[in-house]
C-alpha cells in the first residue's frame, strides 16, 4: 500500500505484458489443440486408410500368389507342351529325312532306269529302222518275184492253152491221131523232157517268195502251177 507509484506501474507493467503472453500462450494453445485434433483426424484416417491399404495389399498378394501359380502352371505346361513339340518334331524331322533319302535312292533308280528304257529305246529305234529298211526290200524283192512268177504263169498258161487247142484239134481227128500215135508218144516224150525246167523253176521261185514274205500275201494261185501240164 505504502509503495511508490513506480513500483506500482512496473507491476500493472508486469501484468499486462505477462497477460499479453498468456493472451498469445492460449491462442497458440489453441491452435495447436486444432492442429492436434487435425492431425489425430488425419493420423486416424491415415490408419483407416493403411488398414484399408493392408487389406488391399493382403487382397493384392493373395491375387499375386494365385497369378504365380498360374503362371507357374502355364510355364511348367508350355515347357511341357514344348518338350513334346520337340520331340514330335525330331521324330518328324527323322522320319522325314529318312523319306528323303529313300526318296532320293528311288530317284536314282528311276533316273538309271529311264537311262536303260532311252538306250533300250535306241536300240529298238535302230532295229525298226532295219526291220522297216529290210520290209520295204524284201517288198521291192517280193514284188518283183511276183511278177516274174506272175509272168511266167501267164506264159504257161499261153502255153498251155495252145497245147490244149492242139489236142482238141488233133482229137477231133481220131484216125490222124492212131496213125500218129507214135510220133505223139514221141512229141510227148519229148515235152515231158522239156517240161520240167520251166516247172522247177517256178517251184524255185514260189520257195524265194514264200521265204521272203508271209503265207498270208503269197497268192493261191502259185501252188496251182504244177497241175497246168495238160498231158498229166
Amino acid at each position: 500500500m505504502k509503495s511508490p507509484p513506480l513500483l506500482v506501474a512496473a507491476l500493472v507493467a508486469c501484468i499486462i505484458v505477462l497477460g499479453f503472453n498468456y493472451w498469445i500462450a492460449s491462442s497458440r494453445s489453441v491452435d495447436l489443440q486444432g492442429r492436434i485434433m487435425d492431425l489425430e483426424g488425419k493420423v486416424r484416417r491415415a490408419a483407416a486408410e493403411r488398414g484399408a491399404v493392408e487389406l488391399k495389399k493382403n487382397e493384392f498378394q493373395g491375387e499375386l500368389e494365385k497369378q504365380r501359380q498360374q503362371i507357374d502352371k502355364i510355364q511348367s505346361l508350355h515347357s511341357f507342351q514344348m518338350e513334346n513339340a520337340n520331340k514330335v518334331h525330331q521324330e518328324e524331322k527323322a522320319v522325314l529325312m529318312s523319306n528323303i533319302t529313300v526318296n532320293e535312292r528311288l530317284i536314282q533308280n528311276l533316273r538309271e532306269h529311264l537311262k536303260e528304257l532311252q538306250t533300250e529305246y535306241g536300240k529298238l529305234q535302230l532295229d525298226v529302222y532295219w526291220f522297216q529298211k529290210n520290209q520295204t526290200n524284201l517288198q521291192k524283192k517280193f514284188s518283183y518275184d511276183l511278177s516274174q512268177c506272175i509272168n511266167q504263169m501267164k506264159e504257161l498258161k499261153e502255153q498251155c492253152e495252145e497245147r490244149i487247142d492242139e489236142l482238141t484239134k488233133k482229137g477231133s481227128d481220131v484216125p490222124e491221131l492212131k496213125e500218129n500215135k507214135d510220133s505223139e508218144d514221141s512229141k510227148k516224150k519229148s515235152q515231158v523232157n522239156v517240161q520240167p525246167p520251166a516247172v522247177r523253176q517256178t517251184e524255185f521261185n514260189q520257195a524265194d517268195v514264200e521265204q521272203q514274205k508271209p503265207k498270208e500275201d503269197v497268192p493261191k494261185a502259185v501252188p496251182t502251177v504244177k497241175k497246168t501240164d495238160p498231158l498229166q
